[in-house]
């Protein structure tokens, strides 16, 4: 998986796979020990994600903020490379762009930006005090 635009920067320059299968055989595809836990980490490394073979992907991020940021737009970044693929060759972020983009989207103006859009989409009310005098 590679950048395909510009909000996932933050992806970083490699996207590694990990294949349970590769160190613990055939398994249910769950991350449930140690062991499990260590190799899944290892393919991670400094990298942002890791997609996981038959799951899904691991993110992680400085910041809860961070990751979830990072994990949607992974997830859209991997649909639009997907359907841009079937129209021929794709013309991916350089890793110039990847490094820009990266802290633009990691900025506090943008990350607070799209933080709070998700949160009011999805309904979240915040917790206001009552004023005190």
């Amino acid at each position: 998986m590679r950048q395909i635009i510009h909000t996932a920067g933050g992806m970083g320059h490699h996207v590694p796979v990990w294949d349970i299968r590769d160190d613990f055989g055939d398994t249910d595809m769950l991350v449930r020990n140690l062991p499990q836990g260590v190799s899944l980490a290892k393919t991670l490394g400094n990298n942002a994600a890791v997609l996981m073979r038959g799951h899904g992907c691991t993110v992680a991020g400085r910041t809860v903020r961070d990751a979830v940021r990072i994990a949607v737009y992974l997830m859209v970044n991997a649909r639009l490379q997907t359907e841009a693929m079937r129209f021929g060759d794709v013309t991916f972020l350089s890793d110039g762009e990847i490094i820009a983009t990266a802290a633009m989207a990691a900025s506090p103006l943008a990350a607070d930006r799209v933080w709070e859009y998700w949160a009011r989409r999805s309904g979240y009310e915040p917790v206001t005090r009552p004023e005190t005098e």
